[in-house]
């Protein structure tokens, strides 16, 4: 897949690569384990004319990158708005991170347990 997350003690670094990386305009986001207030794995849907730094695909749910929702800034990242990791965040540059990665029940057992230590 063409992100990944990197599990540290105080922070999580997630990872782009490839044409994700490109559609995204990111290569990195480092996230403060204190910035995080919840993490489910839900659907997420934005409206497709929402304002955006990056790039929507030739399908409505691709999305990738920076888009003002609620009016605030939020990280998307996927092409199916289903079963996406959800990071609801406060105090951090965006307010919600939402990624579709493999294995995202995994992806939230790591950080519900990282999240546990602090």
């Amino acid at each position: 897949m063409s992100k990944y997350i990197e599990y540290l003690n105080d922070k999580l670094i997630i990872h782009f690569t490839g044409m994700t990386a490109a559609a995204s305009l990111k290569k990195e986001i480092k996230v403060p384990l204190s910035a995080i207030q919840s993490v489910k794995i839900d659907e997420f849907k934005i409206n497709p004319l929402a304002f955006r730094v990056g790039t929507s695909g030739i399908g409505k749910n691709v999305k990738h990158g920076r888009f003002l929702y609620d009016n605030e800034w939020v990280f998307l990242s996927y092409s199916n708005h289903k079963n996406v990791l959800i990071l609801d965040l406060e105090g951090f540059e965006f307010k919600k991170i939402v990624l579709e990665i493999e294995a995202p029940e995994e992806a939230k057992a790591k950080i519900e347990g990282l999240l546990s230590r602090i």
